[in-house]
């Protein structure tokens, strides 16, 4: 089941959808004012009669499903050690003498979703580049969740564009900045429900750039997995229900192409996640 965050009738709505229908879900009776209000609910949507349901018919636009959220975004940086590589090629750094792992966090005044504008940000940066990864959204607060655990704190997964300064991360030596400017962060088309049988640890996930395919990997060889993320960063942080946590990405960035490629006006991404969907936007 998938949850979507639409715009019809001049209303903003959460639409869900099963078997390829999608139906409003305040027309079973629950009418919450965006998805964070529904995650905060705790409400179990699994057992929802689809029958006698009518389908939306009217036309809409998909936003992001989650457009504002409570807090910074967590970040996984090189969790997959192809992207890991190509990051020490290009910059000459051995990261594995400093941590194994790289948590930083980004900010999102607002996240922008399916077929929304990426703004080329050219006042700001000449190496705005791209990045694919699988969000987690946490479903109830946790702390010291163990391994064995995760799932039952996972609310859902989404698909997310963690777009990136290059030239602004080199020049204030840390990562914030760099990556948290207006419109650098993308996600949707939906958010896949978990329903505690997903496999989400081995997932294939793609990016084309114009057609051309870019990033091509899979979730089962990122460094930490999901569980391992949850469980080290529960370790010290609270994780709020409602928290997005974003995995990492896979090599083919924009930074490691030789030489490097970066984002134009004009240019479409298409980012794709098996059983999730497909995430698309054109830069401008």
């Amino acid at each position: 089941m998938k949850l979507f965050f639409i715009e019809i009738e001049n209303n903003k709505e959460i639409a869900v959808q099963k078997n390829n229908n999608l139906y409003l879900l305040k027309d079973f009776g629950y009418d919450f004012k965006d998805i964070n209000e529904l995650i905060d609910s705790e409400i179990n949507l699994k057992d929802l009669c689809f029958n006698n349901q009518k389908e939306i018919k009217n036309e809409y636009k998909i936003l992001s499903p989650i457009e504002y959220p409570k807090q910074d975004i967590i970040c996984i940086g090189m969790n997959y050690i192809d992207h890991k590589d190509e990051v020490e090629k290009v910059s000459k750094k051995d990261f594995s003498k400093d941590v194994d792992t790289i948590y930083f966090s980004k900010r999102a005044n607002k996240i922008l979703g399916n077929d929304d504008f990426i703004p080329i940000n050219s006042e700001i940066t000449e190496k705005l580049d791209y990045e694919i990864e699988l969000a987690v959204i946490i479903g109830k607060d946790g702390k010291n969740i163990k391994k064995e655990e995760v799932n039952n704190y996972i609310f859902g997964f989404s698909i997310f564009n963690d777009l990136s300064a290059r030239d602004l991360q080199t020049k204030y030596k840390q990562w914030y900045y760099g990556k948290s400017f207006d419109g650098s962060s993308v996600m949707g088309p939906c958010i896949l429900l978990n329903d505690k049988n997903f496999e989400y640890n081995k997932l294939n996930l793609k990016l084309s750039l114009n057609g051309e395919i870019r990033q091509d990997n899979n979730t089962q060889n990122m460094i930490l997995d999901i569980d391992e993320i949850i469980e080290d960063l529960s370790k010290s942080i609270t994780l709020k229900k409602g928290t997005i946590v974003a995995t990492g990405t896979p090599s083919g960035v924009g930074m490691g192409q030789n030489p490097p490629k970066y984002l134009q006006s004009g240019d479409k991404l298409v980012l794709e996640i098996e059983n999730i969907g497909v995430l698309e936007n054109i830069v401008k």
